[in-house]
């Protein structure tokens, strides 16, 4: 074989038929390609689009499948493009989609910031907010910036019988909120107001909208805040306009994918702008970093569950605080806004060190599915009262 190769100069893996960084290597007289990960093949010419890597390639969701490709899909109001991949709206008002003008400062800033970690080709963009607070829930955000009308289309703001606020929650759909668990442990939300900037005014844009119904986790934990999430049923739905959207919910790989270390998310609420400060009149957003399960237990003695993540920045006066509770993590990523974090708890307001306590949204998308599901279909088939 050497001497073939030697004497007629004909050494097949001198031009190195390998795709993709293969290597070529020569076996028992054949030429065989040692392929790099993600690519197949007898030339490694063939790509395995697997969610783990840069979600797919999917605009969306994405599922693992037997064959080499993922499996992409959309979230509710859009429909698959003709590439298997892109997502491109169906409904009037989808879900995580801004339709105010002049909002493109606050993506590209996110986009900025994230596209270390996004795939330049697919033009991948995320964005985010943060919070923080003492061993209690979350009030108010510091260090950030006022969200007007139409930024921050889901934030819903939680109010009692007597007309005081105190929580914030997102609308997922046109009668769905998610909020905190903690947020309805001593207090009972009367109603909700959506498409709200200025709390002390009744905006045109505003919906004030009664709970019908709550449903706190089955396992929410009072004593460290483990699965902290609830679900508000409303009165009756509320009606979309560019004020008020919903925000989509991410997949279990996508959730993954937008709360690793580094990632930004976009915190929003009526909380403090300080530590013991009063709430907000106006709705506040800031962006906050999302840290490592490891940083973020060695900055506490409490327990950290697989059910939370931290975000802040550790030395930056940003951060939510109290009064935030229940609201908004979200991050921008290929279009499109997800709840990826509800403000849930910490230790202070943008104290040094310190970093805010979200609960997973990814780890309970099934339970908020199977639960609005059945509690609609229950309504559905409720015979209307004379």
């Amino acid at each position: 074989m050497e001497f073939w190769f030697y004497y007629k100069d004909k050494n097949p893996c001198k031009s190195n038929p390998c795709k993709n960084g293969g290597v070529c290597q020569v076996k028992h007289y054949q030429v065989v390609c040692i392929c790099p990960p993600r690519f197949v093949g007898e030339h490694c010419e063939t790509e395995q689009r697997q969610c783990w890597y840069q979600n797919g390639g999917c605009w969306q969701y994405c599922q693992d499948q037997e064959s080499s490709h993922a499996k992409c899909s959309c979230a509710e109001g859009y429909t698959i493009a003709e590439d298997g991949m892109k997502c491109e709206e169906e409904a009037l008002f989808p879900c995580g989609l801004i339709k105010v003008a002049n909002t493109r400062d606050l993506q590209e800033e996110i986009s900025q910031n994230n596209m270390t970690y996004g795939n330049v080709s697919w033009n991948a963009t995320e964005e985010g907010f943060s919070w923080n607070n003492e061993t209690e829930d979350r009030t108010k955000i510091i260090g950030g910036s006022s969200c007007h009308l139409g930024k921050c289309p889901w934030q819903a703001l939680i109010w009692n019988e007597k007309n005081h606020d105190f929580c914030g929650g997102s609308l997922i759909n046109s009668r769905w909120v998610v909020t905190a668990a903690h947020c309805l442990e001593s207090m009972k939300p009367h109603y909700v107001t959506v498409g709200d900037h200025d709390k002390f005014l009744r905006e045109p844009s505003e919906e004030k909208i009664p709970v019908k119904e709550i449903h706190t986790h089955p396992y929410y934990v009072f004593e460290n805040y483990d699965n902290d999430i609830a679900l508000l049923y409303l009165s009756r739905d509320v009606v979309f306009n560019k004020y008020i959207l919903p925000i989509c919910l991410p997949n279990h790989n996508l959730g993954t994918l937008l709360t690793k270390e580094g990632k930004i998310g976009m915190v929003s609420g009526w909380g403090s702008t300080y530590y013991l400060g009063p709430s907000s009149r106006f709705l506040m957003r800031v962006d906050l970093k999302v840290i490592s399960m490891e940083t973020c237990q060695k900055s506490t003695n409490k327990i950290i569950t697989d059910n939370m993540f931290c975000a802040g920045y550790g030395t930056e006066v940003k951060d939510s605080c109290k009064g935030d509770s229940g609201g908004p993590l979200a991050v921008f990523y290929r279009d499109t806004w997800y709840l990826l974090g509800v403000i849930s708890w910490g230790e202070g307001c943008a104290e040094e060190g310190k970093y805010g306590v979200y609960t997973r949204v990814a780890n309970y998308v099934s339970w908020i599915k199977e639960t609005t599901e059945a509690v609609t279909k229950a309504s559905d088939v409720t015979p209307a009262s004379k």
